[in-house]
């Protein structure tokens, strides 16, 4: 079996053969570059299908990912009873869920 850079070679070389090939003395004389042109299309189109039938690795590694930052909303303290502080908020809320700005004050007016 070829190795995949002569497989490359070859078809490199077909390609320039088939461009060559089928350039009129016309073209040539009239500095065309439609030749050019296509030659270059059909010898990417092909050294790129030899790149892309190269074995590849079977095994894939993934890495594992970090666990999420807690959320903020969701913890709340309590510096005396009947009053809840949200970090997130930087707010401090009554038990009946009215706000508390003397201890919204204590706590986060630093």
């Amino acid at each position: 079996m070829l190795s995949t850079k002569t497989k490359l070679l070859l078809i490199a070389a077909l390609a320039f053969v088939v461009v060559a090939g089928s350039m009129t003395s016309d073209a040539l004389s009239r500095s065309s570059k439609t030749g050019a042109v296509v030659g270059g299309l059909i010898a990417g189109a092909a050294i790129g299908a030899a790149i892309s039938s190269a074995n590849h690795p079977t095994t894939v590694y993934v890495e594992e990912r970090s666990k999420p930052k807690p959320n903020k909303w969701g913890e709340s303290f309590s510096p005396k009873p009947g009053v809840r502080c949200y970090p997130g908020q930087h707010a401090c809320y009554n038990a009946d869920g009215a706000y508390n700005a003397n201890w919204t004050h204590k706590v986060y007016a630093r």
